[in-house]
């Protein structure tokens, strides 16, 4: 069955419905680092009827959700945050115009923040608290993480990383402990092979490449542990079948220690992957 849609009628809450779960896919779709976000609430809404086609814009929260842009899992399986694990926030403003008796979204503009520290540490003092992105540390602890499964896995082929996802720290009596999630990537060379020559092991795409997904824990100065998800190739939403985007300029706090929602068409781009995502020697 084919529902046709208005979105400037006012008081139609499952017009409203729709165009928010619209925006919610829409949003995730473009998202190209980090996690995929999921829809909490719809806290405004603004018809512009002048328009044509008619155009209203809404005000919705997301959440960041535990699940990563590489996780095939459909989103409505995938958890929000819990209050421990630093919750991250987006406010959108998402432009939805009624096309052909569809939703379609135009635009939108996001302001994506994590919960504060200071709050989280007056209810649970022992959890752990987010560390920037490029963190050497915590860095260094990926890398040697990545290392360990490469070394330990059954894969045939290496996988090199694509991104940081998070970097928390904690204290404890063995001393300062890292709990890193980061993406991996396939790449044309064998586990054999890769140690040996490591730069010049070249990520796959499309269709062929399997990506993953890692937590590692590292305790004091001991090995850290290391758990990966491996996806298979058949995923179709993997990001590197899309064209490019980098993290946008003016969205993040400096140091970041989240990827936020980028606004849909960003003035500026920076012209390559940052370097605070990638540990040194990979």
């Amino acid at each position: 069955m084919i529902i046709f849609i208005n979105v400037c009628s006012s008081g139609l809450k499952d017009q409203d419905k729709i165009a928010t779960l619209e925006a919610e896919s829409f949003i995730n779709d473009h998202h190209r680092h980090g996690y995929k976000f999921k829809f909490v609430s719809q806290d405004s809404r603004s018809a512009e009827k002048k328009t044509d086609p008619c155009e209203v814009v809404l005000g919705i929260t997301l959440e960041e959700t535990e699940c990563h842009i590489v996780n095939p899992k459909p989103l409505d399986q995938c958890e929000t945050r819990k209050e421990t694990q630093t919750k991250v926030t987006a406010k959108c403003n998402v432009t939805v115009s009624s096309v052909e008796g569809k939703a379609a979204v135009k635009r939108y503009i996001c302001d994506t923040e994590p919960a504060s520290h200071e709050i989280l540490v007056t209810k649970c003092p022992d959890c752990p608290g987010l560390l920037p992105l490029h963190d050497p540390k915590g860095l260094e602890s990926v890398k040697t993480a990545l290392q360990k499964f490469n070394k330990e896995s059954d894969h045939k082929s290496y996988f090199k990383l694509m991104e940081v996802g998070r970097i928390s720290t904690q204290w404890m009596f063995s001393g300062q402990s890292f709990f890193s999630q980061f993406a991996i990537m396939e790449t044309n060379c064998t586990n054999k092979e890769a140690p040996q020559n490591e730069e010049s092991c070249k990520a796959l795409c499309g269709e062929k490449a399997r990506y993953g997904f890692c937590k590692s824990t590292k305790v004091g100065i001991e090995e850290p542990e290391v758990e990966c998800e491996i996806y298979e190739a058949k995923n179709r939403t993997h990001p590197m079948k899309r064209p490019a985007q980098f993290p946008c300029n003016g969205f993040a706090k400096i140091p970041p220690t989240i990827y936020p929602i980028c606004p849909l068409r960003p003035i500026l781009l920076s012209r390559g992957p940052p370097n605070f995502v990638r540990p040194t020697g990979n």
